[in-house]
């Protein structure tokens, strides 16, 4: 049986146009509709909500403040403070004086989902998970053709217990690997090698010392200003392996590279959909195999793109976004409809001339000929 890494989307309070490429790129690649959700954090990634204004003819793009660093996606949608670190952002913009009135509609639309989707307390959902199905709905009714997708978190999927299982047979062991890469790199510690929940729910970030050949846990912040109190305290191979199979760790692209070169190394058919950032390279050389380049994967940035974008600058293209696109008018959505058709059949964006003063005209003008 083929084992699937599917890390190509993260949550995010509000999507690119690469989502809806994203959706139907999943079952041309892989042939199926489920997959992996993406809950390791980035910096200031997936919390960030910019607003598109076309005035002078030229494109002016509006970024609503925020206090969110690592965006605790992985705990569960029932912890209170993890809710409220997502339904802050979209306060936050709700509260600024940029969002128009059809924008403010949309905003609160998608965080009123959200939380509801958090309050349904038997669904077991993460925070990303509730957040990937509020966004998901919300495209859905713009942009109806776009093909199923479930994604579902690592914490509650059958594949972190292979995962771990994996990790567990690293040849000379994964700490040795992982010190040895880090040493390849020059890198004397790796600040963020996963995330992991404490038994009272606290986030917690996993670092790997390479000087000294260790791992440990340490408190996440996650706002700007935060100062998470608690001592870091040592973790042990093994215990990282239980933490991934008990859905209690998330791992960042490192580990979950190691995982599927280990499995390649005992044959099992391993895909990746996702960027890898030339990991599977680096651990040919570093766990002798020589064939772990040839794991099915598409190129960094290819697994999917932005639908379509507008001129920012002398040489910077903005992709659309959902929050925007969502307070168009009806006829802006058919025409995004015919620009995700036009794209996916291009391989790539296709470029929209900013039209009129408003970005609905925009969006009507660069679906106008495509439309049937």
């Amino acid at each position: 049986m083929t084992f699937d890494v599917t890390d190509a989307w993260h949550p995010t309070v509000n999507p690119s146009a690469r989502m809806p490429v994203h959706h139907h790129r999943h079952p041309v690649v892989l042939g199926h509709g489920d997959g992996l959700l993406n809950e390791f954090p980035r910096h200031r990634g997936g919390t960030t909500i910019r607003l598109p204004r076309v005035r002078d003819g030229r494109l002016h793009v509006v970024e609503l403040g925020g206090d969110s660093v690592f965006a605790p996606w992985w705990l569960p949608a029932s912890e209170p403070d993890a809710v409220r670190h997502i339904t802050h952002v979209y306060e936050t913009a709700l509260r600024h004086p940029e969002p128009t009135k059809a924008e403010r509609r949309v905003l609160a639309v998608l965080r009123d989902d959200f939380a509801a989707r958090c309050a349904e307390g038997s669904n077991g959902l993460t925070i990303g998970e509730a957040l990937w199905q509020a966004t998901d709905a919300l495209h859905r009714r713009l942009t109806p053709s776009l093909p199923r997708l479930t994604l579902t978190s690592l914490t509650r999927s059958d594949a972190r217990h292979m995962l771990a299982r994996a990790l567990g047979h690293v040849p000379g062991g994964l700490l040795t690997a992982l010190v040895r890469w880090a040493e390849q790199e020059q890198r004397p510690m790796w600040p963020l090698l996963a995330v992991a929940t404490s038994p009272e729910g606290v986030p917690l970030r996993v670092r790997l010392h390479a000087v000294d050949g260790r791992f440990d846990l340490s408190p996440l912040p996650t706002t700007s200003g935060a100062h998470p109190t608690g001592r870091p305290v040592p973790l042990g191979e093994d215990e990282l392996i239980n933490l991934i199979d008990a859905g209690r760790l998330i791992p960042g692209s490192r580990l979950t590279a190691l995982a599927e070169v280990s499995l390649h190394l005992v044959d099992t058919p391993v895909r990746h959909f996702g960027n890898t950032y030339g990991a599977f390279g680096i651990l040919s050389s570093l766990l002798s195999d020589p064939e772990a380049p040839d794991i099915p994967c598409c190129p960094d940035d290819e697994d999917s793109w932005h639908y379509a974008d507008l001129p920012h600058g002398d040489d910077h293209r903005y992709p659309l976004h959902l929050v925007e696109l969502a307070a168009c008018t009806t006829e802006a959505h058919a025409a995004a409809e015919a620009l995700i058709s036009a794209s996916l059949a291009k391989g790539g964006p296709i470029p929209l001339e900013l039209k009129g003063g408003d970005l609905d005209a925009t969006v009507r003008a660069g679906g106008a000929g495509l439309l049937r």
